[in-house]
């Protein structure tokens, strides 16, 4: 009989310490979980931001181009008014020259 009470008490306590295992690693189990879903927020915020950086730095070189296209059109422009006062400066001088022949 106190065999019987013995063992009886042993399973108890082995099966007591089983369930307060489990309910640890349950605990721990949504623990990791929260861990997870927190590092996959963080991890698509990222993602977000990135993105944004890569969209703005497009635009950035976009608009990058666009000036520089601009620029060379207005280089362009200003090498030929430029080269309109040449002639202009050219055709007053020939002209002075000519009114104080005559």
């Amino acid at each position: 009989m106190i065999n019987t009470t013995c063992l009886f008490v042993r399973g108890f306590f082995r099966g007591a310490g089983m369930l307060q295992r489990m309910d640890e690693l349950r605990r721990e189990k949504e623990e990791l979980r929260t861990e997870h879903r927190t590092s996959q927020t963080v991890a698509t915020e990222l993602r977000c931001r990135v993105t944004d950086v890569e969209r703005k730095l497009l635009e950035e070189k976009s608009a990058g181009a666009m000036l520089e296209q601009k620029e060379r059109a207005w280089e362009r422009e200003r090498a030929a008014c430029a080269e309109e006062r040449e002639e202009l400066v050219a055709e007053l001088k020939h002209q002075k020259e000519l009114d104080s022949v005559s």
